[in-house]
C-alpha cells in the first residue's frame, strides 16, 4: 500500500477542492494518504517573511507605486534560489517524511509560479536522499507556462525523485472581484463540470503513479509538443495581460471605514502577514502582497478593496458554497419533477 502525502496552499479554496479530489482517488485504490494545508504545517507569516521572495509583478509594483514609505525587501526568485539554504526549523520534516512513498505539492499558479509562500518553503526545506517520488499539482485560470519545469527542477534540487504533474482550470475565482454580481448558481454548475473532467484527470494520472510502483506498463499522455508550441503565444498574451492589469488596475489597498467593523478577519487570513491594524484600529498594509484575494473574500462586510475598479463589486465564495448552490438547484428541480 502506497504512503502519501500531500501539502497545498490555497488562496481561494480551489486548490483545497482540487486536494480533496486527488485524494478521494487515492482512498478509493486504498493508499493511505494525508493531505495538509501549508498553513496548517508552519507559521507561514514568519517562514515568509524571513525571506519574502516575490514574484516579478510584485516587485515591480513596490519600486513604480510602493504603498508605504520604506520598500519592503523583497527577494527576485533568482535572488532567492541562490540565497537558499536548509531552514532549522523545517529540518525534522526530513525525518518526518522518511516512511512517505509519494509526496504532492500543490498550489494556485502566480504568473506561471507557484505562490511565493510556497516557493519560499520548497527553498527552506532540507535536501532529501532521491529515496521519495514527488508530484506537482496546480489550479489555474488557463494558463499555467512552464509551471511543471520549474517544479521538476526545484524539488529535483530538493532531493526528490520528481514524476509528473497533475493540473486543472476549474473556474475564474481572481475575476470574480471586478464583476458587479457574481452567479453562485452558474458558477456551481460550472465547477460541478469541471469537477467531473478534474477526476478523470486524476485517475489517469493516478494510473501511471500505480505504474511507477508496482511495474505495470501504463503510459501516461501529458502536453505534447504541439499543444505546447500552440500554447506560447497564448501564454505570453496570458502572463502580460495579468502583469498589466495588476501593475495598472489593481494594486492597492483600501477600505471603507463606515463598513468595516474592525473583526481583524483580514489580518489573521492574510497568508504574508501583511496587514496590519492603525493607530485607529483599521487595516492597513503598507507592501504589495501576492495578491491571493483572500482578505477581500473573507472580509464579512465588504469593507476592503484593492483600487477603484474592485469598490462594490462582488467576491469569491469559495467553491463549497458554489456546489451546495448547484445541489441545492438540483434537489429543488426533482422536488418540482416528484409533484
Amino acid at each position: 500500500m502506497l504512503k502519501v502525502l500531500m501539502v497545498y496552499f490555497s488562496g481561494t479554496g480551489v486548490t483545497r477542492y482540487f486536494a480533496s479530489l486527488i485524494q478521494d482517488e487515492m482512498d478509493k485504490r486504498g493508499y493511505s494518504c494525508d493531505s495538509i494545508n501549508l498553513e496548517e504545517l508552519v507559521d507561514l507569516p514568519t517562514l515568509w517573511q524571513k525571506g519574502p521572495v516575490a514574484l516579478h509583478y510584485t516587485i515591480r509594483a513596490e519600486v513604480k507605486r510602493p504603498l508605504g514609505k520604506y520598500p519592503w525587501p523583497y527577494l527576485d526568485l533568482n535572488t532567492a534560489r541562490q540565497a537558499a539554504n536548509e531552514n532549522p526549523l523545517l529540518s525534522s520534516l526530513k525525518k518526518d517524511w522518511g516512511d512517505y512513498d509519494l509526496i504532492g505539492f500543490g498550489s494556485p499558479v502566480y504568473s506561471f509560479r507557484p505562490a511565493p509562500v510556497m516557493i519560499r518553503f520548497l527553498l527552506d526545506l532540507p535536501v532529501f536522499d532521491k529515496k521519495i517520488r514527488a508530484f506537482s499539482f496546480a489550479t489555474h485560470d488557463g494558463a499555467q507556462g512552464d509551471y511543471e519545469a520549474f517544479m521538476n527542477d526545484l524539488l529535483s534540487s530538493k532531493g526528490f525523485r520528481y514524476v509528473g504533474h497533475l493540473d486543472q482550470s476549474f473556474i475564474y475565482s481572481a475575476t470574480a472581484i471586478m464583476r458587479s454580481s457574481f452567479d453562485h448558481l452558474k458558477t456551481g454548475r460550472l465547477l460541478v463540470k469541471k469537477s467531473f473532467q478534474a477526476r478523470k484527470n486524476i485517475f489517469l494520472f493516478l494510473e501511471f503513479i500505480h505504474s511507477l510502483f508496482y511495474g505495470i506498463p501504463y503510459w501516461y499522455k501529458g502536453t505534447n509538443w504541439l499543444e505546447k508550441m500552440v500554447g506560447i503565444p497564448y501564454r505570453l498574451m496570458y502572463s502580460y495581460g495579468v502583469d498589466f492589469m495588476l501593475n495598472h488596475l489593481l494594486f492597492g489597498f483600501g477600505i471603507h471605514k463606515d463598513e468595516c467593523i474592525q473583526c481583524m478577519t483580514c489580518v489573521q487570513q492574510c497568508p504574508q502577514g501583511l496587514i496590519e491594524h492603525d493607530d485607529d484600529g483599521y487595516p492597513v498594509r503598507y507592501y504589495h502582497c501576492m495578491y491571493c484575494l483572500r482578505c477581500l473574500n473573507w472580509c464579512p462586510t465588504n469593507a476592503l478593496y484593492f483600487s477603484n475598479l474592485t469598490k462594490g463589486k462582488a467576491r469569491f465564495p469559495g467553491p463549497e458554497v458554489l456546489l451546495d448552490a448547484a445541489m441545492q438547484d438540483s434537489i429543488d428541480e426533482r422536488l418540482k419533477s416528484d409533484r
